[in-house]
């Protein structure tokens, strides 16, 4: 069985470094344990063609023209197209759905649609097309069956596990004294990422902790803060708006090694309470597998309850005071801490790594292959 296996970011680029064990296996969605299990990946360049690239991002409804236009005329290379991202992959979804294209397609669903008439139609012509749907929750695979009408037998839930082996590789190479007291000023609270984030109300909150905190963001999602704390540092590139690489995985990993905790503040305004993405699932992995707990906006998206898990606490959508609260629990309770980060490391080692998820991606790929 060979695939062909795409998505929203350069995974071409990404598997290259996956290789070199530079990039995280999770971050390419399961595809590089596939060939334990049988299956050949194939993987197109992710750009060959600028100007389609350039009206894919005006038209983006269509999804990515470059690739699926490619795509058209390789069907007899593979036996399936695989996407970590089901939006990249709408208009081979369009003409799947209406008999035009003859591959099977099985594309990860990271998001939710409102329930109105303008989603209805988008789902009915750029998602009902595919042949199986890989939800990274169930309530993202509750919503398309009982909003949108999809069929059972096209859902399955998979969550994303984390690539376990890649973040112990790199934290040996990782010297660092473990002392989760919070007198220990060498250590500080961690924020990172670039999507959705909400770092105006997390550092309005560290105006009234005396603590440090660092945040890795891009220049778009930088806060507006006027007057950043003293105990706060910003880390981006001013002069590279998406700038998605502010730390390469092995200064990543020092830091998560040497942070008292990770925050994950999200950007969930109430109009988009259910339609947003599963934003903010790496960084929660990716602190789990760390051993580290998490303070987190609470994205109603998720299956994984931290809080049920004992692996954190939420604040909800816009709460200074909330984070303020939160953080502060934490600090002055550090064996708990601990308690929470450990429990998030054994929840990686038993559901949510990558080994449990390519196993069971392997599975619904080639049942849609029968």
């Amino acid at each position: 069985m060979k695939i062909l296996f795409i998505s929203s970011a350069a995974m071409d680029e990404a598997w290259q470094k996956w290789e070199q064990h530079n990039y995280p296996g999770h971050r390419l969605f399961g595809a590089t344990e596939l060939p334990k299990y049988g299956i050949d990946i194939d993987i197109l360049p992710h750009e060959k063609y600028t100007k389609l690239k350039q009206i894919s991002n005006q038209i983006k409804i269509l999804g990515d023209l470059d690739q699926q236009l490619r795509i058209l005329f390789q069907q007899s290379d593979y036996d399936l197209v695989y996407s970590g991202h089901d939006i990249n992959i709408a208009l081979l979804t369009f003409l799947r759905r209406f008999g035009l294209y003859r591959k099977p397609i099985v594309a990860i669903m990271h998001r939710s649609f409102k329930h109105n008439l303008w989603s209805r139609i988008y789902v009915d012509l750029f998602i009902k097309g595919k042949d199986r749907l890989i939800c990274l929750s169930s309530v993202i695979r509750d919503r398309l069956r009982d909003w949108f009408g999809i069929p059972e037998s096209k859902l399955v839930v998979l969550e994303l596990g984390v690539d376990l082996a890649f973040y112990d590789l790199k934290q040996k190479d990782v010297q660092v004294e473990q002392n989760l007291s919070p007198d220990n000023q060498s250590q500080f609270i961690l924020s990172l990422g670039k999507t959705y984030r909400d770092y105006n109300t997390l550092i309005q909150a560290f105006a009234h902790i005396h603590y440090p905190l660092k945040i890795y963001c891009s220049a778009n999602s930088a806060s507006t803060v006027a007057n950043i704390p003293a105990n706060v540092k910003l880390n981006y590139d001013p002069t590279d708006p998406a700038n998605s690489a502010v730390l390469s995985f092995e200064q990543l990993v020092n830091e998560y090694t040497k942070a008292y905790a990770v925050a994950i503040p999200l950007d969930i305004p109430p109009e988009r309470t259910d339609s947003v993405t599963l934003t903010g699932c790496m960084s929660l992995i990716e602190a789990m597998a760390m051993g580290k707990a998490v303070v987190m906006t609470r994205n109603r998206q998720f299956s994984l309850d931290v809080e049920k898990e004992g692996i954190g606490i939420y604040v909800e959508p816009g709460d200074a005071r909330g984070w303020q609260k939160a953080i502060s629990y934490l600090l002055d309770n550090p064996q708990e801490t601990q308690e929470m980060g450990q429990r998030g490391r054994r929840l990686c080692e038993t559901q949510y790594n990558l080994d449990y998820f390519g196993s069971k991606l392997a599975e619904e790929l080639k049942s849609v292959c029968r």
